[in-house]
């Protein structure tokens, strides 16, 4: 059970100065994760990235069935193919053979498809490249041990957090507000937009 807990809260300062030792340890594995997948990434690329998976997450919550790992892999694939062509003057949509995959690759292209309606121009580099880099980060993952189907996901579902106030005046956004990501800290990247954080 989550309770919203005021700033002041005793409890929740206790928790958060005397963190479970499961809990720091999976702090510790999310922030080795979080590295390689935004290592490399310029401003765009960072962009692409953080919106596809703030849909992937909101998605997910209300799928039925819910995707796994390997939806999310091949999604990626598919949206990186898609743009790959897309660069060579070729206006092809690759579609992942799953339909569950499908319908996730579908929200994560309606960022994409807003940005391109909105005058953002030629993001077909930066999204092979996003697109690749996550569909490569699923794939290392899942070679490791025997984790569940959707562990990458709920990783995901982790470091992803909504930002509560702007960054730039500390106003409280509205909750109709679009949703925007706090930063990572320790990590450098565009001074506006979506974030990753670990919590």
């Amino acid at each position: 059970m989550e309770i919203a807990c005021p700033p002041d809260c005793g409890w929740l300062r206790s928790s958060n100065a005397h963190p479970h030792a499961a809990r720091i340890r999976q702090q510790e594995s999310d922030a080795g994760m979080v590295v390689p997948l935004l290592r490399g990434l310029d401003d765009s690329g960072y962009e692409v990235l953080m919106a596809c998976l703030s849909a992937v997450v909101a998605h997910r919550k209300g799928a039925e069935p819910p995707p796994l790992d390997s939806d999310l892999q091949e999604a990626a694939a598919a949206l990186a193919a898609t743009a790959e062509t897309a660069q060579r003057g070729v206006l092809y949509e690759h579609q992942p053979e799953g339909p569950v995959a499908a319908r996730l690759a579908r929200a994560m292209s309606a960022p994409l498809a807003e940005a391109a309606a909105a005058g953002v121009k030629r993001l077909d580099v930066a999204t092979a490249l996003a697109m690749r880099r996550v569909e490569a980060e699923v794939k290392q993952f899942r070679r490791q041990g025997e984790p569940a189907p959707d562990a990458y996901l709920d990783f995901l579902g982790r470091v992803l957090k909504p930002r509560l106030a702007d960054a730039q005046t500390g106003a409280p956004l509205s909750p109709s507000a679009d949703p925007v990501l706090a930063p990572l800290e320790g990590l450098t990247g565009p001074d506006d937009g979506p974030r990753i954080i670990v919590p």
